[in-house]
């Protein structure tokens, strides 16, 4: 136990009375701004505090006008911890500046990310990077408004892994850059393993410039604002390590990122997984056949289409040839196909563990219900249904075909939505087992009917997420406080019925919910006069 006794100024020589980890944890509570004003309380603080907190500083953000950079403090935390940095810089001699800085603290930057940088030239990014041309690992371009040639970028940084690039979509930000013009030799092989490019448009002729150069490539990433079709199997054949593919709308860049990262240098065993979304007239027809070759190695399917409608032989019905044994999670949204190829495509991936289904069904079949009842891995559901266009309701053998599913697997989590979701369905839900419920009023035919006592009957629920439910009332959310003892979590995200009186039992601290998300409510004032002082509720409004 620290004894004061034997150190009179203790508040000046804790730090070696204590040991060096124990003093280490303490400043790791502290922000940067905190360290720095804690220096500046004696001489001693201002000579130890930087080797104590050399975690707080391996990530370090420089901004326009940052006049840290003439503070003797700042300047003193810098060193060869320091890992990461971020910059935003207006103009080229504040990009120097910011860089010959980290240079003469001796920092060995591993990351650089270039954010909203108004410099216009790629050379000057280029000779400004030299210095750690050699310990850099991951450089990324945040809401750039200048295009640049990512392969002359990742030639100057022999070492670099990770290289993303996301081109700003402002109207006032400039696109004209002045790239270089070295012309690289074919034969050039850089180590990339991990690519994101986020652009306007990237024809198949300039991605097959870039990919040829990066045969050790792990993961890609491709999301274009502007329609046009991919070849995808030039990727595969390129990048014959590619195990992550994306294009349009991939969210999964922090994801992949890191996996990136933790990939040992064993060979590639194949695609595993695969994302993709549905724009212009790149659709069913490329992703299908490039499905069908991959089926042995791929674990994830990840497709959003927009409800396009394909002839029959050239459509998603092509999903019923694939047989993916090692598949564990499917997401397919906005798709329109039978019943028939879609169970056919579920039922030859027995090993699925998580299931996302948001579709327009074209039959009245019930293969789907009956093979997701038969799928013995799966634990987690969602599932959003658009009837056949010519029903005017559901017909009997499809209710029971899903109420089955729903009441005889033990289902933890659940989402419900399209036409799927009402009070019958929800009362089929086993509550011994789901913790989680959401109800998501997608594009249907009818406007969901839903009442408090449906969904109070389920006692273990734990998290409850309303969206896009227009017909979701301040009685039912009322009527919910007073049952649902044991909800922590409550989500309401476009439910413009939703007013202040309806959650005042919430934030009032009358039930035992511990987190409200309040998203794009119509009804609901942001940071209304509530008395949440006593209160452990926390609040978000996104």
């Amino acid at each position: 136990m620290f004894d004061s006794t034997r150190f009179p100024d203790s508040i000046s020589h804790f730090m070696t009375a204590l040991p060096f980890d124990i003093v280490s944890e303490i400043f790791s509570y502290l922000d940067q701004d905190d360290c720095l004003n804690s220096m500046a309380a004696c001489r001693s603080w201002y000579d130890r505090v930087p080797i104590y907190s050399t975690q707080l500083w391996r990530k370090v953000q420089l901004e326009t006008g940052d006049r840290r950079l003439k503070n003797q403090r700042f300047l003193r935390c810098l060193g060869p911890h320091v890992r990461k940095v971020v910059l935003t810089a207006s103009s080229k001699n504040e990009l120097s500046l910011f860089l010959d800085t980290l240079r003469n603290q001796s920092c060995e930057i591993q990351s650089i990310v270039f954010r909203r940088c108004k410099v216009v030239h790629q050379d000057v990014y280029q000779n400004a990077l030299q210095p750690f041309a050699h310990t850099l690992r991951e450089l990324s371009f945040e809401d750039h408004p200048y295009r640049v040639s990512p392969i002359h970028m990742m030639a100057s940084c022999p070492n670099l892994t990770h290289y993303t690039y996301h081109f700003s979509d402002r109207p006032d930000y400039y696109t004209y850059s002045r790239v270089s013009s070295g012309v690289l030799p074919d034969t050039l092989q850089l180590p990339i393993k991990y690519l994101c490019l986020n652009t306007g448009s990237y024809s198949d002729f300039r991605l097959r410039s870039v990919l040829k150069h990066c045969p050790q490539l792990t993961c890609l990433i491709v999301n274009q604002s502007v329609p046009t079709t991919f070849d995808l199997d030039m990727c595969s054949r390129l990048c014959p390590e590619l195990e992550c593919l994306g294009f349009h709308g991939n969210s999964q860049g922090a994801k992949w990122e890191s996996y990136a990262r933790r990939r040992d240098t064993r060979r590639s065993r194949g695609l595993r997984h695969f994302i993709s979304g549905e724009i212009g007239g790149y659709g069913a027809r490329q992703m299908v056949p490039f499905l069908k070759k991959h089926e042995r190695t791929l674990e994830s399917i990840r497709i959003a289409g927009n409800y396009r409608e394909y002839p029959i032989e050239e459509g998603w019905t092509g999903l019923k040839t694939i047989h993916a044994t090692h598949l564990k999670s499917v997401h397919l949204t906005g798709l329109v196909l039978g019943s028939e190829p879609l169970g056919l495509f579920l039922h030859r991936s027995q090993g699925l563990n998580h299931v996302t289904l948001e579709y327009e069904q074209t039959d009245f079949d019930v293969n789907v219900a009956e093979t997701l009842y038969k799928l013995p891995a799966l634990r987690t559901l969602a599932i959003g249904v658009k009837r056949p266009r010519m029903l005017s309701s559901w017909t009997s053998d499809m209710t029971l075909g899903y109420g089955r599913l729903f009441g005889s697997r033990p289902f933890e989590s659940v989402c419900l939505g399209g036409d799927l979701l009402d009070d019958p369905m929800i009362e089929v839900l086993d509550p011994r087992h789901v913790r989680s419920l959401e109800l998501n009023q997608l594009e249907c035919y009818d406007t969901p009917s839903l009442t408090a006592d449906s969904i109070a009957r389920l006692t273990g629920l734990e998290k409850l997420a309303f969206r896009n439910i227009n017909s979701l009332t301040d009685s039912t959310l009322l009527s919910l406080s007073a049952s649902m003892e044991g909800l922590k979590q409550l989500v309401l995200s476009g439910c413009d019925a939703i007013t202040d009186a309806g959650l005042l039992p919430y934030v009032s601290g009358e039930t035992n919910i511990q987190q409200l998300t309040i998203k794009n409510c119509a009804s609901v004032s942001q940071g209304p006069h509530w008395n949440m002082k006593e209160s452990r509720l926390l609040v978000s409004y996104e």
